[in-house]
């Protein structure tokens, strides 16, 4: 497969071990023999469609074609398809190929020549008769990029083109040709190249260019290539620069990846880690030296995995790690795995586009450790506990958890003498938060419901009307406002655990009691109405509450909203205007 000319010395190993033949094509058995049999059978269509992913021989099959087309051999293979070379590589026409300067063969790059002007030369000139072979061939790789208008250009010759002239178009991406071209065009699809094809290719290269490789080293190149023969190779050869024998770890280490066992560990402190143990774990692994969107797509594989381990079905995906994965989420619900795969799907395109993705990525595994591994104070008060141990019996489900419908019931005698206990400190919190000057805020936590104080895990749990959940966010904006307080009444480091699920709003407006009314009046244990019953504020009231004053004033523009970003947050998920009260 190696090229016989003297320069051969100074190319890459990709450029060198290019095949010249269609014996040497490796992993495209059924393209090869569509072509080999037309020109067999002297059958050929006047434009051709070569699409398939990168490295996968798309370039290289067209220009062993375009070359068998002018081989002088041609009659010969025809006459006995299995003892003549196709192309032979030495007639004049196949020497000039190898040389790239074959006067019939013209090769244009369509990611830089992609205007009207570029399509209307091959035009013009794909009326002149070949100069040397039987045919004029065209070869537009990266057929994709040409502009709309210069498809349109092409169309006519491409319906009707010369007897002499033959149409190669090659590309990564056949949605962008449009249809009425590919409409023209005798596709062919190339597949990526298969494990075992690949492999033998790279011992082949390997063994001729005294290449120390392991077996393991090689899969793994594959493996990570996802069969592009050229991505293969290049990888070969940088490992081989980097280290005297192409082992797993020198892979690893050019490509900037983690094994499985490293990124195991960097779940495993992402979910039962602190904050503190995981940002120490980043250090030891030296994140900057590992390639982030490998970490970001293999974790999400692996969070995909768990998902199917903790419903009881076996992946495909670190099957040598099922026991140590199913080991380490034990103690999480299928709903938080669920969770964070969904926010990795959800953030994905924001990582994509920063330019700065080692930070992201430690700020989304961050955000996970301290919402799912209990973290510590100071972080996220809406963070739920993933000990089930010292988990309350009222379970809160998440934000967006639509479809875990559960009641919150009180199931003890404890609990019940808890919820009285608390019952004077959350009016005398929502009390205090009315004093923030906050009008939204204040409406947030009065339609709130408090379900318990759980002393062992420090965690208030509270649950919302699901019709908030749009101001979850807003929660989070001013903790440093309603924090305070709420350790005031219920102790220092105290978490908020919140959930929007409740169906009606809870009255929990009648235990506020305003700097002038008297202290609220304790009623009999018997007359207490169990908080699940309490209704809120009738209809009238809350109308009455939001009504804005009869003199609107002045209509505020859009471009005076950017300086009030409680008028913004409002106008993001609800219809309305802003007008802007006039002193009376």
């Amino acid at each position: 497969m190696r090229e016989s000319s003297m320069e051969t010395g100074n190319l890459n190993l990709a450029r060198k071990w290019r095949s010249k033949n269609f014996d040497q094509i490796v992993g495209q058995e059924l393209s090869v023999k569509i072509l080999k049999n037309s020109l067999y059978l002297d059958r050929f269509f006047p434009v051709y469609l070569f699409s398939g992913q990168r490295g996968c021989g798309k370039t290289t099959t067209a220009r062993v074609f375009a070359a068998a087309v002018n081989c002088e051999y041609l009659e010969a293979f025809r006459k006995n398809p299995r003892s003549q070379q196709l192309p032979c590589n030495s007639c004049a026409s196949c020497v000039a190929m190898l040389k790239g300067k074959h006067p019939d063969f013209i090769e244009m790059d369509a990611a830089s020549h992609t205007g009207v002007d570029n399509v209307r030369n091959i035009v013009d000139a794909a009326s002149l008769l070949p100069v040397m072979g039987r045919k004029k061939i065209y070869l537009i790789d990266e057929a994709h990029m040409l502009s709309k208008s210069a498809f349109n250009a092409f169309l006519k010759i491409l319906e009707e083109p010369p007897s002499s002239v033959l149409f190669i178009l090659a590309t990564t991406d056949t949605d962008k040709i449009i249809d009425t071209v590919k409409s023209r065009c005798f596709q062919l699809f190339f597949k990526p190249v298969q494990d075992q094809p690949l492999v033998n290719h790279l011992k082949v290269i390997c063994a001729d260019e005294a290449i120390k490789v392991e077996a393991d080293a090689l899969s793994l190149i594959i493996k990570e290539t996802e069969g592009s023969v050229r991505d293969a190779i290049n990888v070969l050869e940088r490992v081989r620069f980097s280290s005297s024998v192409v082992t797993k770890e020198s892979v690893r280490a050019v490509l900037g990846h983690l094994d499985d066992e490293q990124l195991i560990q960097l779940f495993e402190a992402v979910l039962h880690k602190t904050p503190a143990d995981l940002i120490s774990y980043f250090k030891q692994l030296d994140l900057e030296s590992i390639a982030p969107s490998f970490v970001w797509y293999r974790l999400i594989d692996l969070i995909r995995t768990a998902i199917w381990l903790k419903n009881g079905v076996q992946s495909d995906l670190f099957a040598e790690h099922s026991l140590r994965i199913n080991e380490i989420i034990k103690d999480c619900s299928w709903m938080q795995l669920n969770q964070m795969l969904s926010q990795m799907y959800a953030q994905e395109e924001i990582f994509k586009r920063t330019t700065a993705q080692y930070s992201f990525l430690e700020m989304i595994l961050l955000g996970f450790c301290q919402k799912y591994s209990g973290g510590s104070s100071s972080g996220n008060n809406n963070s739920s506990s993933s000990a089930p141990a010292q988990a309350s019996p009222a379970v809160l489900k998440e934000e967006g958890d639509d479809e875990c419908e559960d009641e919150y019931e009180d199931d003890s005698d404890e609990e019940e003498e808890e919820e009285e206990e608390e019952e004077g400190a959350w009016p005398s919190f929502i009390q205090q938060v009315a004093g923030i000057d906050d009008p939204l805020l204040t409406s947030i936590f009065k339609q709130a419901q408090l379900l318990s104080h759980n002393t062992a895990n420090n965690v208030v749990q509270v649950a919302f009307s699901k019709e908030l959940h749009f101001f979850s966010d807003w929660l989070d904006d001013t903790a440093h406002l309603w924090r305070p307080l709420l350790e005031k009444f219920f102790g220092a480091g105290i978490r908020l655990d919140a959930a929007f699920k409740l169906e009606k709003p809870v009255a929990t407006v009648a235990k506020v009691v305003s700097n002038s009314a008297p202290a609220p009046v304790q009623k009999k244990a018997s007359e207490v109405v169990p908080s699940a019953q309490k209704r809120g504020p009738s209809y009238q009231q809350r109308k009455q509450s939001y009504q804005p004053k009869p003199s609107l004033g002045k209509k505020m523009a859009s471009s005076e909203l950017a300086g009030l970003p409680h008028a913004s947050l409002l106008l993001r998920h609800f219809p309305g205007e802003v007008y802007e009260l006039q002193e009376s």
